[in-house]
């Protein structure tokens, strides 16, 4: 009995202290790409959970939106490996990012993926770009019915404003 409540309170201690240091920022991007030959658009509402300085576990609810594709909803979910470069204050910096992620979606868009890019910080505006490779899960077909391939790459160019919690 002593041994199990010291444990748990020695497990408290640990992650009560992980979360003081964590930081969790909040953001609204949006990105726009090309499918087999079609174009589209994404926006995503993120929440980064910085575990440590090098690594930040996001989870991301989005839409993706295109003239000949159907319309997807759902969640990313990733553990990106990441490299800061910012003033003190924040306002001024670079972050290269690069890690594996999982992606549940609606219209059988399930997947799984990497991730890589940089974004660029000047005052509260972030402006970055980068590469997701995905492989579905499902065949896919769009709106006019054509199967869709099961990898593909894609390139995004990303706009994004948020904060801290």
């Amino acid at each position: 009995m002593k041994k199990s409540f010291l444990f748990l309170i020695l497990l408290k201690a640990f992650f009560v202290g992980s979360l003081v240091e964590a930081r969790v920022t909040y953001d609204l991007s949006g990105s726009s790409g090309t499918r087999d030959g079609s174009s589209f658009s994404e926006v995503h509402l993120g929440l980064n959970w910085y575990v440590d300085e090098w690594l930040n576990w996001r989870n991301s609810v989005f839409t993706q939106f295109g003239t000949d594709i159907k319309t997807i909803n759902g969640l990313d979910s990733e553990a990106l490996l990441n490299y800061e470069a910012y003033t003190q204050s924040r306002a001024l910096g670079i972050e290269l990012f690069a890690g594996p992620g999982v992606r549940l979606a609606s219209e059988k868009s399930n997947a799984v993926f990497g991730k890589a890019g940089v974004t660029f910080a000047i005052g509260g505006l972030r402006i970055g770009g980068g590469a997701q490779a995905l492989h579905y899960l499902e065949d896919r077909t769009d709106k006019n019915d054509n199967v869709l391939n099961k990898d593909e790459v894609q390139y995004f160019i990303t706009l994004t404003g948020g904060g801290s919690l």
